[in-house]
Formats: structure tokens, sequence, C-alpha cells
């Protein structure tokens, strides 16, 4: 069999090289290979194909994202956090000062490393930038490139009471399995939803994100959601491996615009 450098010999591709090296060492699975740079920007390593599958890996990733995207953009940004960023959350008293430091503590820290992944529960009242973070957190952690959905509750149940009908698109257990196997979930607003029947399909998904990586909040108490059986159950798997963090104070989207 001919080598690439043989073939390459009279061949019109080699006037389009621009660089190459040659008997370099690939760090990842230590074959020797040869590196050419073309013209066109393409580059080629010649007998070591790790490139070629990190980069079929990096391609892969973004289709599943954008399947992500596309299937999950149902739900409903608040127009007030469409631009949030971790940064950009502006805290009034110590506990935002907290959950900002938290926010910013598990961006940087992120991972899908086995028995290292972590969530958060963020609880408070309403307007205190609890849906800021979360939603920040989010889009932090997909420009990192990995897999990430963020949902409303009322939106989530809405996607899944769709399910329930013969003519959909989608199956209860291919949204399930599509929310298990994603690198981070956040689920927002936790609480808002009275359906027995709807929770205990919530409660099946958050059952199946334990040990993952997850962002919850909710405006509710504990002693308010463990009124429901449903709910309760559901806070229950919430915080079991969460971080805890109360976020209180003035209604956040009040403040004064200027």
């Amino acid at each position: 069999m001919q080598s690439f450098s043989n073939i390459m010999q009279g061949s019109r591709l080699k006037k389009n090289i621009v660089e190459e090296e040659h008997g370099l060492k690939c760090e990842s699975c230590g074959r020797t290979y040869d590196y050419y740079k073309f013209s066109n920007g393409q580059e080629f390593r010649h007998g070591c194909d790790c490139a070629m599958i990190e980069a079929g890996k990096e391609a892969t990733k973004k289709r599943q994202q954008r399947k992500i995207d596309d299937s999950f953009n149902q739900s409903t940004i608040n127009p007030s956090i469409k631009d949030a960023t971790v940064n950009n959350y502006i805290p009034n008293n110590e506990s935002q000062v907290k959950a900002k430091q938290t926010a910013i503590e598990y961006v940087q820290s992120f991972t899908t490393e086995k028995d290292k992944m972590k969530s958060i529960l963020f609880r408070g009242s309403y307007g205190t930038g609890k849906s800021h973070l979360a939603y920040a957190i989010a889009k932090a952690i997909k420009n990192k490139g990995y897999k990430v959905a963020y949902m409303q509750i009322p939106d989530l149940m809405d996607r899944i009471k769709a399910t329930y009908n013969n003519q959909s698109y989608q199956t209860f257990d291919e949204l399930k399995m599509q929310l298990i196997n994603l690198d981070l979930l956040v689920l927002d607003d936790i609480g808002v939803s009275n359906s027995d029947h709807d929770l205990g399909k919530l409660y099946t998904i958050v059952n199946n994100r334990q040990n993952k990586n997850n962002i919850f909040t909710t405006n509710f108490k504990e002693s308010e959601l463990n009124q429901n059986v449903h709910w309760h159950r559901i806070n229950s798997r919430m915080k079991k491996g969460s971080r805890k963090v109360n976020v209180i104070g003035d209604d956040y989207r009040e403040r004064d615009a200027w």
C-alpha cells in the first residue's frame, strides 16, 4: 500500500499544502503521524485518527444540542432574564451574594465526571433573582459545549400532557430519556401545578436525574410543597444531593431601572 506522502507526489493536492510536519507523536494514542495543512484551512493527520474521532464527537454533540434546542424552545423565557448572566446579577443582600457566588462556583467547577456531578436548589420568595441565576447557569454551561435544557415547570407539564395524545410526535418515554440524558437540566418554578397524574410523571423524571447535574428553583417553602404528596416526593428527590440556597429580599424585578 502506498503511503500518503507517495500518493501526494505528483498530485495537484500537493500544490495546496501550506504546512507539513513528519514523524509527530500523538499524545492521546501514542501513534506516529504526518501533519498536513492545506490552503483552504483544512488539516489532516496521516497515521492517527484521534483528531477526526474528536471532531466527529464534537459534531455529534452539536447536533444533539440543536435537537434539544428545537425540542425545548417552546419554554417561555421571561424577557427580563433573556440576557441574564451570572456576572450581571446584582445582589442586594448577603443571601443574594452567597447565591451569586454559588452560581459562579457551579459554572467554574462543572463536570459530567461520575460521582462529581452536583445540583443546586434555589429557594426563596418571588422576584429574588432565582430564575435569573438558573437561566444564567444554563447558558454558561451550554456555551461550554454541554447538552443543556432550561424548562419552566408549567411548560414542562404542557409537554408531558402533549405526550398523552396519540398524534404526538414524542412519547413520554422519549421525552423522559431526552431529559435524563442531558448534561444539565434546569427546572424553574417548582411547585406550580397540581395535577396528580402529571406530577407522577415529573417525579419519574426528577427521580431518574438523581446523581446528575440539576438546577431547581422554587418560590414555595418546604412545608408548602409537602402539603401535596406528589410534591413532597419530588421535593425529597430534589433535596437529595443538592446544595440548598435560600435567596431572600425584595422583588428583584421592581428595582429602579436607572
